[in-house]
């Protein structure tokens, strides 16, 4: 024969059981609710993700709060656990957290009871607004915490909706592994007060410092956009540089210089979305978000590199450099470090991040426009000499033999040695029949010139 208390533990797990199927369908209902407010009142946030309570979690809360005394039967608990759903709106800064809750307040503006509110259009879901928010923990800090409730079949689930930070998020994370969820016993228990609140403390500064950094790109205080751009990019390549130096430490117990291959990544980042005024502080936060993601990862940088399919190649350049990379990924650590962070930052399968890169590439070193003076001048045999140029930068780059040809500074020189021969081409040759006669020879030199760059 069990305690009383483990029986009540096990009755009340049996219903959590049960219940699981409709309870998830109910918190997919309330996430897409909670979507549809915000993005109808335009209101910018990064996730709503939607969770039902765990088993263990739901074990440990009965003990710890003697949940037995309070409902003696399990349907009782189950049936008055403010969080056996919990709903949880991300967004960038903790300014944002109120913006978000003076929506919602907005949004859900009718009651019955002056307890809990809810909307003309959607009677069945309800917040409870009577209360003060923030709400003040027991650690001291503020969180924004509210229960709710959504009627469905006839019955009234219960759930808690928080509205949180990325720097909130970290800290709750970092808190609740270290304290809330850590059963060792823990010596100096002041001292240790004292260390989360330091953490909370600089966690905040940093929040505003963040947001002081997005509003100056938002508002495009800087004078020129070129440099605002290359400001952002070393911003966010130091840090990237920073958190894959952490994660190398740990892996292989030393760290190896590689910032150029950052400033490239970040770079290829920048160019390949939109650079408008408006997105410069959006590009921030994403890219700071993949790097908080990549932060809690355990990376291992000695196993190869592998692609969940066949890679596929658009044409004979992008094949051929291709393939010379792929040689490379698995053999040498400088190239196995550089595509190791670049599919960790990009947001695709590890296969079409590569396509994507090569294809850059591709675009970077003979540019659309010196395509099109070649098109202009040779009309349906400019293909042959386009080609003929790829080739001769695919013979360089497997010459050089380094992995340096990525670097973006690199490819910049490249793309300019490009334009020379176009405007060399273009201008000096007459005809088509008298290209053929200095094919070899303008190949050749095009050819030593882009190894040149790398001697």
């Amino acid at each position: 024969m069990s305690l009383k208390e483990f029986e009540f533990i096990d009755e009340s797990i049996d219903m959590l059981q049960s219940m699981t199927p409709t309870l998830e369908l109910i918190s997919d209902e309330l996430r897409k609710n909670f979507e549809y407010i915000l993005q109808d009142k335009n209101q910018e946030y990064i996730n709503i993700s939607a969770r039902v309570k765990s088993e263990t979690s739901l074990q440990e809360k009965i003990i710890r709060n003697r949940y037995l005394k309070k409902y003696n039967e399990a349907t009782n608990l189950i049936h008055n656990l403010s969080d056996l759903i919990g709903i949880r709106i991300e967004c960038r800064f903790i300014e944002d957290e109120n913006k978000i809750y003076r929506v919602l307040r907005r949004y859900f503006n009718k009651t019955d009871d002056k307890v809990y509110y809810y909307n003309k259009n959607n009677k069945d879901i309800k917040l409870k607004l009577n209360e003060k928010q923030p709400m003040k923990q027991k650690n001291g800090f503020e969180i924004y915490r509210i229960d709710g409730c959504i009627d469905y079949m006839d019955k009234q689930i219960k759930f808690e909706l928080q509205i949180k930070s990325l720097v909130n998020i970290f800290w709750s994370e970092i808190e609740h592994k270290i304290i809330y969820k850590n059963n060792t016993y823990l010596i100096g228990d002041n001292f240790l007060k004292d260390m989360m609140s330091s953490i909370k403390n600089n966690l905040t500064m940093i929040d505003n410092q963040l947001l002081s950094l997005y509003k100056n790109f938002q508002t495009g205080k800087t004078s020129n956009e070129d440099e605002r751009t290359k400001a952002l990019q070393k911003f966010l390549a130091k840090i990237t540089y920073d958190t894959f130096s952490a994660k190398m430490k740990e892996s292989i117990g030393f760290v190896v210089d590689f910032k150029k291959p950052c400033e490239t990544i970040i770079s290829y980042s920048f160019n390949k979305k939109q650079k408008s005024q408006d997105a410069f502080g959006d590009l921030m936060i994403e890219e700071l978000g993949r790097l908080n993601h990549i932060a809690k990862k355990d990376i291992d940088f000695t196993k190869p590199i592998v692609f969940e399919e066949e890679v596929i190649f658009k044409d004979v350049f992008c094949k051929r450099l291709g393939k010379y990379i792929e040689s490379k990924l698995n053999a040498e650590f400088a190239w196995n470090l550089f595509f190791r962070i670049l599919f960790e930052i990009e947001p695709y399968n590890n296969k079409q991040d590569f396509e994507n890169f090569v294809l850059f590439i591709k675009d970077i070193v003979l540019s659309k426009d010196n395509k099109s003076i070649i098109v202009s001048k040779f009309g349906t045999k400019s293909k042959t000499i386009v080609r003929d140029i790829y080739e001769s930068i695919a013979n360089g780059f497997t010459n050089v033999d380094s992995v340096e040809i990525l670097y973006d500074y690199n490819l910049e020189k490249i793309n300019s040695l490009t334009t020379e021969f176009v405007t060399y081409i273009s201008r000096e040759i007459n005809s088509y029949e008298e290209y053929l006669q200095s094919k070899d020879e303008i190949k050749n030199e095009l050819e030593k010139k882009v190894i040149q760059i790398f001697e």
